[in-house]
């Protein structure tokens, strides 16, 4: 079953992205007005995650990462391996690689990169943001660097799609004011933000091309 998803993603990654559509339904808004964007500075920060894909009980799972708690704009929250690009980088997805390595201990050349979801900006960091979906054909061996990962969390892709999901609740922000904020509901864990709005798109990929998760 696994191998039918994996070569069925493959495709799938060979064809236009959802894009923005795709990130929509759990994109955050002000409620004065939904579809005011967050303005975008000249030169933002530039970084990149990894949506990792790999069997449990030929199950695909989704690897997600918790945050610790500290003084900073994703305190707590609920990610993707990921991080900041680095000057020695020599692309971003060498640096989603090297961050996912670096946060959880796996290696690069065990990860089977099928493509790129849609950039997303970031407004409390001032933070692009590139994100990539990789596989891997067996559960992985975590080593969590502590300083930036306190948990986490492994997600059956089949959760995302179940009706009731997707909830919303009024968040304050890391600048202080409140967005309205679509949010999938894990286990009383909030997923929100730029992460969400990667996992829509990725589900709006799977739902497009009718792939059985």
């Amino acid at each position: 079953m696994f191998e039918i998803f994996t070569s069925q993603l493959i495709e799938a990654f060979k064809q236009p992205l959802p894009g923005k559509n795709g990130q929509a339904q759990l994109k955050p808004y002000l409620k004065i007005n939904k579809n005011i964007d967050a303005p975008s500075f000249i030169k933002p920060k530039e970084g990149a995650v990894m949506a990792v894909i790999y069997p449990k009980e030929n199950i695909p799972h989704l690897l997600l990462i918790e945050r610790p708690l500290y003084d900073g704009v994703h305190s707590g929250q609920i990610a993707f391996p990921g991080g900041k690009i680095e000057k020695s980088d020599a692309s971003f997805l060498h640096a989603a690689l090297r961050e996912t390595h670096e946060e959880v201990g796996i290696e690069s050349n065990h990860i089977q990169v099928v493509g790129n979801l849609t950039e997303v900006f970031v407004f409390a960091s001032n933070f692009m943001v590139y994100p990539f979906v990789g596989i891997m054909q067996e559960i992985p061996t975590l080593a969590l660097e502590t300083k930036e990962v306190a948990a986490v969390l492994e997600i059956p892709l089949l959760r995302f799609f179940e009706d009731g999901i997707i909830k919303e609740k009024k968040i304050k922000n890391a600048l202080g004011f409140n967005l309205m904020a679509p949010y999938y509901d894990l286990d009383n864990k909030v997923l929100w933000g730029a992460t969400a709005m990667m996992v829509s798109e990725l589900c709006a990929v799977i739902k497009q091309h009718q792939i059985k998760v």
